[in-house]
């Protein structure tokens, strides 16, 4: 009896909540849950959105397997990364190979192909490879123009009878950001002083240069040196009455401060004192500086 008497209890207090207007929602079964639910993606699909811009099943290159598929991957892959001269097919030719040893010897930081590193071979999961894949791969590219705003101007792209301006995207945003700081730093207080200028960095399609002994993986550029009128003519020594050291030094320290500049070769003693350069001969009228590979990132997907 008194268990009907809680059942009956209960009953009412249903009953004057549905009068109230208010009703409990009916629970839901473990079949109503399971419908309820998202359907899952499927595994496969998963891998697949996730999968590497670029990938390989085997080998390409100079003594690789070559399957036609992972050839034209390679190239395609190549060209996107502004190797434009190659022809995009499936069959690998000398030019395939020198395009290959260049990018490795871009992605090691050397400043000429022929090292014996360089193999014109790319191995799935080897250091080519990774870099082939990488989201900040080195990217081949004209060397940016600047202008009196962005602190730097490049008289290379304005000589026709030169080509010696082209270099990596790396190469491309050094410059662009050490021309911003020399500014910033020091056109600011003198308006009337020479830009940062430079000229010579790597030929079209990189390699040797009969003008220079490295300056062939898009690593390295050159640059004049200013004058006290506030131009940088070229041919100019530090000896040269109207050498400019103190825009000089302006330059070299916002050169220096560009986390990927390795190396600033310049003969003035005074600035080798200070520690803003290293001698090296046939540089006593110009700056020559280098930089190195930023960190390998991840896969661009």
């Amino acid at each position: 009896m008194p268990r009907r008497r809680r059942k009956g209890r209960r009953a009412a207090r249903r009953g004057a909540a549905n009068r109230g207007g208010r009703r409990r929602a009916p629970r839901r079964t473990g079949a109503a849950k399971r419908a309820k639910r998202k359907p899952r993606r499927p595994r496969l699909e998963l891998l697949a959105a996730a999968a590497p811009r670029f990938a390989l099943r085997s080998s390409v290159g100079l003594g690789a397997v070559n399957d036609p598929a992972d050839v034209l991957a390679t190239k395609q892959r190549l060209v996107e990364l502004g190797f434009e001269w190659l022809v995009v097919d499936s069959t690998t030719h000398d030019e395939t190979i020198r395009a290959i040893r260049l990018f490795q010897a871009i992605k090691s930081g050397h400043q000429r192909v022929a090292h014996p590193a360089n193999d014109g071979r790319i191995d799935p999961g080897g250091d080519t490879y990774l870099w082939l894949q990488a989201a900040n791969a080195p990217r081949w590219m004209p060397m940016p123009a600047g202008s009196a705003l962005a602190g730097f101007r490049n008289v290379e792209r304005s000589d026709t009878y030169d080509q010696h301006d082209w270099g990596t995207d790396w190469l491309a945003a050094t410059v662009t950001a050490a021309g911003a700081a020399y500014r910033d730093a020091y056109l600011t207080r003198r308006p009337g002083a020479a830009l940062l200028t430079i000229n010579d960095a790597s030929l079209p399609r990189g390699g040797e240069t009969p003008d220079h002994a490295g300056h062939q993986t898009g690593l390295a550029c050159d640059c004049r040196l200013p004058r006290t009128d506030g131009t940088a003519p070229g041919g100019t020594t530090f000896r040269h009455a109207l050498f400019d050291r103190e825009a000089t030094r302006a330059m070299l320290q916002a050169l220096r401060a560009q986390k990927l500049v390795a190396r600033v070769f310049f003969n003035d003693p005074e600035l080798i004192r200070e520690g803003l350069c290293m001698p090296v001969s046939g540089h006593d009228d110009h700056i020559h500086f280098e930089i190195r590979p930023p960190a390998r990132s991840g896969a661009e997907l």
